[in-house]
């Protein structure tokens, strides 16, 4: 007869590395790997002997929610610019809307407006809704 067990959830986040290795053209990605306290030390062991190189992140997670939890025009103005790494200058240039009006905008002291946020919007390559 066979049991069921619950199996704990392993989150893992992938991302590209630079080769830490002396072979070229060797690939690497980074895991975060969520286990139980019990099994860490195996798993350690296990992942060394495989080659990897383990890096202790004493870092706590931070939930997004939390930390993005006043989610007001400015703040999705600020966020929306950075996730396209452009300047003001450029978003200013790209939209026609002065670059004190944007500053203004990101500061709220300024409101966005419909007009502003489909301009917005489409330079940003994100909905102009989030904006109003």
């Amino acid at each position: 007869m066979s049991v069921h067990t619950k199996k704990l959830p392993i989150r893992v986040k992938n991302s590209i590395l630079k080769p830490p290795f002396k072979k070229k053209n060797t690939e690497n990605i980074k895991l975060s790997i969520f286990c139980p306290v019990a099994n860490a030390g195996s798993i350690k062991q296990y992942l060394e002997k495989q080659g990897c190189i383990l890096i202790n992140d004493e870092q706590e997670l931070i939930n997004a929610r939390e930390l993005f939890a006043e989610r007001t025009p400015s703040n999705m103005l600020i966020g929306a610019r950075s996730k396209e790494n452009i300047t003001q200058i450029q978003l200013s240039e790209l939209t026609g809307i002065p670059r004190r009006h944007i500053s203004d905008m990101e500061n709220g002291r300024r409101p966005i407006g419909k007009q502003n946020a489909i301009k917005l919007g489409e330079a940003l390559n994100i909905n102009y809704r989030l904006f109003l």
